[in-house]
């Protein structure tokens, strides 16, 4: 659940036909699209020969769009639909070379043809062909590929879908190990108990510096000497970001100036994977350490908008996000140095007491997170100080999503946290590099697909069963209780029973039902 223009991948499709119609939405792409699409189509693609061709020229910084044909025709057997991703995902990958930071290209594609592209009245066939062809494909081109949607039936129809797969083709990759832990945590989730916590390894697939690489860029704005440059690389990072901050004053006549420079350096304008699949957990809180906008953004695209505290004002029954170091909407709430953490306690505490209650109450899942923040630390001391002596020895606050085995960390969270690898290897090669990269790389996208498979167990929605036109990607017992359920909607009403017909209604709203839409009681399953 997401906004494919907001997304950080490489290619993403763009659907059209072959007059290069394109709907109103993807305009925020481009402020000249349409003119750039009509200009890069070919002769062959405009007389149907060709089925995708990418925009050329292109910002190689912005993820590319691909014109795709889609059909038109209400053609939606799954030929049909793999004969267009193929061209989608062959032209992509002749288009834009292999990323630098993942193991493979990612391919992102809409629910193409649910707005005037002929699936109109078969969306549930045409998600289950979009579904099925994306698998294969993925394998025989080595890609990733992300469908991403906007509506809210879709998305758990294509959750319950990829559940029930009986082949190895959904999330292969994660092991038996993996595979039980994702589930078991996913339903934590689904229950209500989950609330995640993120670090700053959440937003790095979005391009987010880490913690050293935002002090080389702020380094960029200030004048040292050689000598101070020297001195300031045997300093600790909190230390580091002091110095800088006081420069940034001297140099540029204010602290604003630093913020500014914390704000300009980690606001980015496209979120990654990761924070797109926490979006849509249902957890009405969430906790995190980074200063950007990603997740809240990915939340408000996965309709699940978050209020921002402390910053927005709190609204009663909003799910909320709680920005423990500062964001950079606020450059002055930020927390980088020594002192803005010796002053934490006192400034915001809280807010500490609001993370220490969910670590009580609430199981937490900490992702991007390399546990070694000392303001973490003293909230996990004072929590296990507050409990009696004995519960304090076994309570597990939470799980920590991390990429490689950490031994050492596991001795010393053992009793608190639950240490979860997304690798079996230990995060230190001795062959160089390029070869630690390739790691990180790869176990960042097993963190992903990890991800992605704790949010299809953690979806809750049933709302496609009375969808319009997804009856076509029902099973048969679930076409046969979507036809009772019909039955019952249209059921003559008494003003005597109308409080338990309000309930009722309630029930079937959240199941899909629309009053205003045309059913028949015997659709074709």
């Amino acid at each position: 659940m997401a906004d494919i223009l907001n997304l950080k991948c490489d290619a993403w499709l763009l659907p059209t036909d072959s007059s290069i119609r394109i709907e109103q939405h993807w305009l925020a792409a481009h402020p000249n699209l349409r003119r750039l699409a009509s200009a890069a189509a070919s002769g062959t693609f405009r007389n149907g020969r060709a089925l995708a061709e990418p925009i050329a020229p292109w910002d190689s910084a912005e993820p590319l769009p691909v014109m795709t044909a889609v059909p038109d025709d209400g053609s939606w057997q799954h030929d049909a639909v793999a004969e267009r991703l193929e061209a989608f995902v062959s032209s992509a990958v002749a288009a834009v070379p292999s990323p630098e930071h993942r193991p493979y290209r990612l391919l992102a594609l809409p629910f193409f043809g649910a707005a005037g592209g002929g699936a109109g009245n078969h969306l549930g066939a045409a998600l289950r062909a979009i579904l099925d062809s994306s698998t294969q494909l993925a394998s025989t081109y080595g890609v990733d590929i992300v469908l991403v949607l906007r509506d809210k039936a879709a998305f758990s129809l294509a959750q319950k879908l990829r559940r029930e797969a009986r082949n190895s083709s959904t999330w292969p990759s994660l092991g038996d190990r993996l595979h039980k832990r994702a589930r078991s945590l996913g339903e934590k989730a689904k229950a209500g108990h989950l609330v995640p916590f993120l670090g700053a390894g959440v937003s790095v697939s979005a391009g987010a510096p880490s913690w050293s690489q935002l002090l080389d860029q702020l380094r960029t704005g200030i004048r040292l000497t050689a000598t101070e440059a020297a001195a300031f690389q045997r300093m600790s990072v909190l230390d580091q970001a002091g110095v800088l901050e006081q420069l940034y004053t001297d140099q540029h006549g204010s602290r604003q100036a630093f913020g500014e420079a914390v704000a300009a350096a980690v606001d980015l304008p496209r979120y990654g994977l990761a924070p797109a699949l926490l979006a849509t957990l249902p957890s009405p809180g969430a906790i995190t350490l980074n200063y950007d906008r990603l997740f809240e953004t990915a939340c408000a695209d996965a309709q699940r908008p978050r209020t921002v505290l402390p910053e927005d004002v709190p609204a009663v029954g909003n799910d909320w996000l709680l920005k423990l170091h500062g964001s950079v909407s606020e450059p002055e709430s930020i927390v980088l140095t020594r002192d803005d953490y010796l002053g934490y306690k006192s400034n915001r505490e809280a807010l500490s007491a609001l993370v220490k209650a969910h670590l009580l109450t609430h199981h937490l899942l900490f992702v991007g997170f390399g546990l070694a923040d000392d303001h973490f630390h003293e909230i996990v001391h004072d929590v296990r100080r507050a409990l009696p002596t004995d519960a304090s020895k076994n309570h597990q606050m939470g799980t920590v999503l991390s990429l490689f085995e950490e031994p050492l960390q596991k001795l010393v969270w053992d009793g608190k946290l639950d240490l979860l690898s997304m690798s079996n290897s230990a995060s230190e090669t001795s062959s160089g590099q390029n070869s630690t990269q390739t790691a990180l790389a790869a176990a960042g996208r097993e963190l992903e697909i990890f991800l992605d498979m704790l949010a299809a167990y953690a979806t809750e929605s049933h709302s496609y069963l009375l969808a319009p036109a997804y009856n076509r990607g029902l099973s048969q017992d679930e076409s046969t209780l979507r036809q009772q359920l019909l039955a019952l909607a249209k059921r003559p009403r008494s003003e005597a029973t109308a409080e338990v017909w309000g309930v009722i209604d309630g029930a079937l709203a959240s199941l899909g039902f629309r009053p205003d839409s045309n059913y028949e009681l015997k659709e074709q399953p």
